[in-house]
Order: structure tokens, then sequence, then C-alpha cells
């Protein structure tokens, strides 16, 4: 259309127009934008942002639908626009309640959450009513009263004496203040014969959305920085696991260990440690129930359990005994489960006793079979004389002892099938052949197929093999 075949009433009137039509496609742009961002940090469980985001985009969209600029220049039917309008301006109180119930909780007797409700009633019986029968905008007098009443019922709730007034909160008001007062001017002018002027509900808005946006942001880069500091103490947490491990594994005659230590998050509650005693080693491996944070604390006090009962290193019954008696009563709701191997490759022996920990698994060279190691107990401190027992083997070249936690019989594939015993058991015997870091590196790649991921295991992994030259 030509500008010199508008006439000039009409046309200054289309120029005034494009101020609302650009604000409306801006608020529509950002309330795009923020709903992206909410749904990236979906997990953060905090729906302001996506709440936001569905009114911001709903009300911009209208405010630029609605001007007759944009109605000349889109190719898009009258009646469409309307329905358009109309479908917007019945459901747009609906994200809008359920922000402020984010930000300001239910409400009195759940007030504010029966005000969304009431507004998806509403829209659910009007729009299909109103678009069946013809009669667009019949239910429009019941939506302004409703308006006024949710407008009310906010200020009271925002406003109400005894909520703490943090800095959101603070925000909220002023800016929920001023929108009410065009909200209610725009609804309430025809009943009380205020003055007729253009609608200027959209810069009561503008302010509006300022304000949330403040707010609707700050939540977002508050919980990343939130994030953030959670992610430094964890690795802080997790470089201090890693300093109580042994630094290195060690080297004696006639044996050779290989470890793998694999934390399903970024501190885990496996532990292993090493009792040197001459020619002869004890290997210690240890599953602290649960993960993270709580199972890695007491997995550090199992460090020091270990190092105070060092003098009984040669006995893994009285070694388990000591470990035993110093967590009776300290573990609460958890518990720790323990095999203790002591290796003397020039005695030829290994004496093993465990404390409700999945048995060893030995590889007998000379007779080309795995055998468990079935000298168990009770888990660490459940009672204050538990007495543990510890059994004796010949082991002799070529034999092969697997120590591990339960994180790897329990390994799952996808379809939600444990590896299992069966399984485990096969695979040592199949590759009992290998020194013991090939072994070891060969296991862990079997578990990694198995589970079809390298990374996000459910349980903490730990393996220890050692190997008799």
């Amino acid at each position: 259309m030509a500008a010199s075949s508008v006439p000039p009433d009409v046309f200054a009137g289309l120029r005034g127009d494009a101020l609302p039509i650009a604000v409306g496609v801006f608020l529509a742009g950002v309330g795009v934008v923020v709903g992206l961002l909410a749904l990236a940090f979906w997990r953060r469980r905090d729906r302001a942002p996506l709440w936001f985001s569905l009114f911001t985009t709903g009300y911009g969209i209208r405010l630029a639908t609605n001007e007759r600029l944009a109605q000349l220049l889109l190719a898009v039917p009258p009646a469409a626009l309307e329905l358009l309008d109309r479908s917007i301006t019945y459901t747009i109180p609906i994200p809008f309640v359920l922000f402020l119930e984010e930000m300001i909780g239910p409400g009195w007797h759940r007030s504010i959450r029966r005000l969304w409700q009431v507004h998806l009633a509403f829209a659910l019986i009007a729009l299909p009513v109103e678009t069946v029968r013809g009669t667009p905008w019949a239910f429009g007098g019941v939506y302004r009263w409703l308006i006024v009443a949710g407008t009310v019922i906010g200020l009271a709730h925002v406003y109400w004496p005894g909520s703490a007034a943090s800095p959101e909160l603070r925000r909220l008001r002023i800016s929920y203040l001023i929108l009410s007062v065009f909200i209610l001017h725009e609804n309430l002018r025809d009943v009380f014969f205020l003055p007729r002027m253009p609608s200027v509900e959209w810069l009561g808005f503008l302010i509006f959305f300022g304000a949330l946006g403040f707010i609707a942001a700050d939540r977002l880069l508050g919980a990343e920085r939130r994030l953030s500091a959670i992610r430094q103490e964890l690795e802080t947490a997790r470089r201090i696991q890693a300093s109580i491990l042994p630094a290195e594994v060690p080297r004696l005659p006639g044996l050779e260990v290989a470890v793998r230590y694999v934390p399903a998050a970024e501190v885990a509650g496996d532990y292993y440690d090493f009792l040197p005693a001459g020619d002869a080693l004890g290997l210690l491996v240890a599953d602290v129930s649960g993960h993270g944070v709580p199972a890695a604390l007491i997995a550090a006090m199992v460090k020091i359990a270990v190092g105070a009962q060092a003098a009984e290193a040669a006995s893994p019954a009285r070694l388990l005994t000591g470990m035993s008696r110093i967590f009776y009563g300290k573990l609460k709701n958890q518990f720790i489960t323990a095999a203790y191997l002591y290796a003397d490759p020039r005695a030829g022996r290994c004496t093993y006793a465990s404390a409700g920990h999945p048995p060893p698994l030995h590889w007998r060279a000379a007779e080309a079979r795995v055998v468990e190691l079935q000298q168990g107990g009770l888990v660490l401190g459940r009672l204050a004389r538990a007495e543990y027992r510890e059994a004796e083997v010949p082991v002799a070249s070529g034999d092969r002892v697997l120590l591990f936690t339960d994180g790897i019989p329990e390994a799952r594939n996808r379809a939600g099938e444990a590896l299992g015993d069966e399984r485990l058991r096969a695979f040592l015997a199949g590759h009992a052949a290998l020194r013991p870091e090939a072994l070891a590196t060969a296991l862990l790649a079997r578990i990694v197929e198995w589970t079809g991921r390298q990374e996000g295991l459910e349980d903490d992994l730990t393996l220890i093999v050692l190997g008799v030259d």
C-alpha cells in the first residue's frame, strides 16, 4: 500500500502503531531466548524463567499483531488474527500467575495456585464456546473481572507484611505495583468512566518486564554461579581423595600388582591400600555404601583405620577385627565392606579375610581353574565385638588373584542385565595368561564394552590384580 493512498489521519495512526509493534517484537524475541535458556537449565528445577518466557513471548506476539500496521502488513486473515489475539489474551494469565507462584509461593490458602487454575478452566471453556458459537469476546466481561481480581490478589500477596523483603521481592513489588496501575486502568475505565486514552498497558508491562528480566537472569546466572562453586568444591574433594590413595603400586620380588580405580562421580566411596611387610604385601579393597561426598568422607576414614591397624598387616583377621571396632557406632545408616589379602611369595601362600565383600577370585595356574576365596564375615562396624576369621591358600608361579568392588559384577548393560559373577570368572579364566597390567586393562575394557559407556557409570569400580611370578 503506497503512503500517498493512505489518508493523513490513518497514516498518522499507523505511524503511532510502530512503537508498540517494535516493543512487541522485542518482548517476543527476548521471551524466546529466555525460554531456550530455561530449557537448557531444566534440571535446576527453577521454573520461574520458563513461565517468564511463556507470558513474555505471548504478550509480545499479541502486542505486535494486535495493531493495525501489523494487520495491514501480515498476509493473515483478520479472523485468524482475532483468534490468535483472543487465545493469547485468555491464556496469558496462566504462565504469569505460575511465575508469581514460583516467586512468592502458593499464597494464603493456596489462593495464588487456585488463581491460575481458575484462569485455565476459564480458557478451556471460553475459547471453544466462543469459537463454536461465533461470538468472539462473549466472555470478555468475565475475563476483565478475573484479571482485576487476580491483580488485587497478587498485590495482596506481594505486599503481605509477613514476607521477607529480599532484593528480588523488592524489585517485584515496585514493578508489579506499576503494572497493576496500568492493568486496573485498562480494565476498569469503562466501569468508573475514567478518561479515554490510547491503550498504554504495554508501557507498564515493559517496566515490569525489565524488572522481571533482571530477576530471571539473576536466577539463571546465580544458579550457574552456585553450580560452578559446587564443581570447584567437588574438584577440590577429588584432589584430596586422590591424595589419600597410594601414590604408587608396590614392587616386590615375586609379585606384580596392577590397579584400576574408576569413580562414578567426582569422588567415590571405593578405597584401596597396600601394606608392605618385608618381602610380603597386604592388599585391601573397601567399598562404602552410597556415592558422592558422604561415601568419600567415610572412605577417608577407612585410610585412617587401616593405618591404625598396620601392625596387624600379616593377619587379615586381626586387621579387619580392629577396623570394625574403630567404626562401631560411627556409621549410622551407612556400611563398609572390605576384603584383605596378605601375599607371601616366599612362603608360597596367601592369607585372606572378608567383611561382607565380594569374594576375591583366584586363578590357579597349575589346575587351570578359578576359585572363589570364600572366607567371609559381617560388614565393618556392625557389632562391637565382631571377630573375623582368615583362611590360607597356596599360590604358585602363574597364579592370579583378583580383588574388586561390587561395581564390577553389578555393571549393567543397556538392557539392565548385570555382568555377573559367572561372566567375571570366565573372563579371568580366559585372560589369566596376561600380565597383571594387561589383565587389568582388558577387564576395564570389558566393562566399557558391556555397559556401552566410559563415563557416567552407576557405581564406582575398583580392581586389583595380583600376579605371582
